[in-house]
């Protein structure tokens, strides 16, 4: 559980002020390269996929293959033309676009050596060329702010205010003194937590962020600022490694790729061999075969981070990924059945609490156990899914539909706790009971 922080006294403060970050040396050995870039190309082969089908882009795997060691140059510059091209459709046809998901797209960019402020946009009135997505994530993060100063949640997420910050920071933008006071409140008051559960992902982000900033204030009259980000990177620092499991993990197997960077750009001890260890077992073992969950490890386990985008190379590599470097074998495919509890819950307004005993392959998914549900009990059982950057994304179980204005969604329990993978890729056990629980955020 994650503590609040008491403010520190200034004359503390300002020993801490000459604390400078650098990079722990952290990373997977020679050896274990090649683990890597098997992960490598499971996003790159993901991607060509993609493109050929005529999908969006996902920003987070392309941020993950730039700051690799190893390169597909061809499919890299292809990701950047999509992403280019799938931001101004965006705009132009009034398509969702979250402030995160912009501030993720102005990572990608900056990463691949584009600005953008220059984003090409052909067509647009006025006779210009060109489209500012930093202006519009601008204007993003002030109605987040806004939102937080009139109903004290922002329009979605800590973690995407903290990916705004980020973003514009890495820009080289001002970001104002209100907003990064804002995040720092939220971190200081529960706002990265969901219900019982500390959101390391937000807090990993968040320091990423503030670090970013911390480094680009100059002027005297901030310096106050300053020293209230160093504050609270000290206090969100704890925080994350009281997430700490016993198997080097922090929060889960998904938040420990974001807590590795945030540790190290603060120059934070733990005991990261033991991570990095877990994480090559799990990757072993296909944990990471979701694109998605891939692009959140490979940067740490090379020991790159979020805040060296702007020291990339721009000129061609001359490592480039080579597909046979880990052949895989054909999966086998598991043989027999297993039986899972399954139960839909209204935890919110008590509605409707149905359970039911589905039969399924060994193997299966929990979308799987789902799907043998509804058309075993449509009227109890019915759902519907919306695609998501980390695969099929659970919005509706029979009439309750999750509500951002309201702060609801379903959360997917097994026992009491709940699960750190999405529908598409959690595998159920024999005999193992599932809750699908309408809960608030």
């Amino acid at each position: 559980m994650a503590v609040g922080c008491v403010r520190v006294a200034l004359a503390v403060l300002l020993q801490l002020s000459v604390w400078l970050p650098v990079a722990l040396q952290c990373s997977v050995s020679e050896i274990q390269t090649g683990q890597v870039i098997r992960l490598l190309n499971i996003m790159v082969q993901s991607e060509n996929s993609s493109a050929a089908s005529g999908s969006t882009p996902n920003p987070s795997i392309l941020l993950a293959l730039r700051l690799a060691s190893h390169h597909d140059s061809d499919t890299e510059r292809g990701m950047l033309a999509r992403l280019q091209v799938d931001a101004v459709k965006r705009v132009q046809e009034g398509l969702p676009f979250s402030s995160g998901t912009v501030a993720l797209y102005c990572l990608a960019m900056q990463a691949s050596c584009a600005d953008p402020s220059l984003t090409p946009a052909p067509g647009l009135k006025g006779g210009k060329k060109a489209m500012d997505l930093r202006k519009l994530l601008e204007k993003k993060l002030k109605e987040e702010i806004d939102n937080i100063d009139s109903k004290n949640v922002p329009l979605t997420n800590y973690y995407q205010v903290s990916l705004d910050i980020l973003a514009l920071c890495m820009m080289g933008k001002p970001v104002t003194s209100h907003s990064v006071q804002r995040l720092i409140e939220a971190s200081d008051n529960g706002g990265f937590s969901y219900g019982e559960k500390y959101s390391v992902d937000t807090a990993s982000v968040a320091v990423l962020a503030l670090t970013c900033v911390k480094h680009s204030i100059k002027a005297p009259d901030r310096m106050v600022l300053r020293l209230k980000i160093l504050n609270a990177l000290k206090c969100l620092i704890k925080n994350i490694l009281q997430e700490t499991t016993s198997d080097g993990l922090i929060g889960n197997l998904y938040s420990t790729g974001l807590a590795m960077q945030a540790l190290s750009v603060t120059s934070t001890n733990y005991d990261c061999s033991r991570t990095i260890q877990t994480l090559l077992e799990r990757a072993g073992s296909g944990s990471f075969e979701n694109p998605m969950a891939a692009s959140q490890i490979t940067p740490s386990l090379e020991n790159r981070n979020y805040l060296e985008l702007n020291k990339l190379d721009c000129k061609d590599f001359e490592k480039t990924l080579d597909g046979s470097v880990l052949p895989l074998a054909p999966p086998t495919a598991p043989e027999g059945v297993i039986t899972v509890h399954y139960r839909v819950e209204d935890g919110i307004h008590y509605s409707f609490n149905d359970s039911i005993e589905v039969t399924v392959p060994v193997g299966s998914s929990l979308l799987q156990v789902m799907e043998e549900a509804a058309k075993i009990s449509p009227a109890k059982f019915r759902f519907t899914v919306e695609q998501s950057s980390w695969g099929p994304f659970v919005t509706s179980i029979q009439v309750l539909a999750g509500n951002t204005e309201e702060r609801t969604y379903w959360q997917f329990l097994t026992g009491s706790n709940a699960l750190d993978q999405g529908v598409g890729d959690y595998k159920p056990y024999d005999g193992e009971y599932i809750v699908a629980k309408f809960s608030t955020y």
